[in-house]
């Protein structure tokens, strides 16, 4: 099978950059013909320009016309999301580069299909021509495919995926996390994007309910964006300059010890991502978690087996945290069952699930 993919460009933000790699050379390594070509791109420093965006599109879907016009594919393996800004730059790029008879198959990270319900004229319009073109598309969550599916979108089209993670690929087969006396003191994670939907101020609220309640811990905070500012000043003026620090962004690599450094990762988002790829390394290093029951840690995770699910106020997240303080027993075992639960995301794991897929669009 020859398969062509649009990827993220290197300087993408979020999970796809550190996922479809990965997932590509597992695709050769089990004998499929697979070409690449950068399909999405990152705007890390500032918003592009609507007329750079445009050109950038366009440039785009030519680049992939002459390819096909030059080779034969059975697939085309689009990696997009689903908004506003998507569903014109895909439905644009679909019928400019000309699939011929290549099946197009679109895996959707993170999706807003339900804003698109009263959708103007336009806006129907494309997505209509989705429905039509599309010959498949890969969701994280039941809840995004039932939003597809209001919109008209085929039910026998969706397929539910999941992201490769290698953060564990080269664990021994026995290894177990040691875990803490309640007593100890306690290394609690956060790992994402700063903003507002990522729970980063009430998980540095629900710390202050720690310290008031005698918890020895410390709260590291990996990453940046722009809840930074109004985080370090919800620090400064809960008074917990000593037990909340802030990494900034880092290389990959500090961010995995910190993964393997930790006692309890915490992740109360209410984000409309589909796959959190902070959330699921957590999980196969085999990290006790506590986070919010939303999208893909609803569909995959289990409480208590694989976490403690908590909402977004900062009280609930303490006592979440607390009981996982307080039970060793708890955290041994949801650490166990994580670590097995993680082997599912190894990238040929996930490699074989696509080419299953694929199999069945291609027919």
């Amino acid at each position: 099978m020859k398969i062509l993919v649009g990827m993220p460009s290197k300087d993408s933000w979020g999970g796809p950059i550190a996922s479809e790699p990965p997932f590509v050379e597992a695709l050769r390594a089990l004998g499929a013909d697979v070409a690449e070509e950068v399909y999405v791109y990152g705007d890390k420093d500032k918003p592009t320009p609507f007329v750079e965006r445009l050109r950038r599109v366009l440039a785009t879907a030519f680049r992939f016309r002459r390819r096909l016009n030059g080779e034969r594919f059975d697939l085309i393996h689009l990696n997009t999301a689903f908004d506003l800004r998507t569903l014109l730059r895909d439905s644009a790029s679909i019928f400019l580069m000309r699939p011929r008879g290549a099946r197009v198959f679109m895996k959707i990270h993170g999706s807003a299909a339900e804003d698109f319900r009263d959708a103007g004229f336009l806006s129907r319009k494309l997505i209509d021509y989705l429905i039509e073109r599309v010959d498949g598309l890969g969701v994280h969550t039941s809840e995004e495919k039932a939003n597809f599916l209001a919109l008209g979108f085929d039910a026998k089209k969706f397929y539910f995926v999941k992201n490769a993670v290698t953060i564990h690929e080269d664990l021994p087969a026995d290894f177990a996390r040691p875990q803490k006396e309640k007593t100890d003191s306690f290394e609690l994670l956060f790992v994402s994007r700063f903003i507002p939907a990522k729970g980063l101020l009430e998980t540095i609220r629900a710390c202050e309910i720690l310290r008031e309640r005698g918890f020895r811990f410390t709260l590291n905070c990996v990453g940046d964006g722009e809840s930074r500012a109004a985080a370090e000043r919800e620090v400064e003026r809960l008074g917990l300059r000593e037990k909340v620090r802030f990494t900034g962004y880092i290389p990959e690599s500090e961010v995995t010890e910190y993964f393997f450094k930790s006692d309890v990762f915490v992740f109360p988002t209410r984000h409309i991502e589909g796959f959190p790829n902070v959330l699921f390394k957590a999980v196969a290093v085999g990290l006790p978690v506590v986070t919010t029951k939303i999208r893909a840690a609803a569909d995959y995770l289990s409480e208590p087996e694989n976490c403690l699910f908590s909402t977004q106020e900062p009280a609930d997240i303490a006592e979440k945290i607390i009981e996982l303080i307080e039970d060793k027993a708890l955290r041994e075992a949801m650490s166990a069952r994580n670590l097995v639960w993680g082997k599912s995301l190894l990238p040929p794991e996930i490699a074989r699930e696509f080419l299953e897929i694929y199999r069945r669009i291609c027919g």
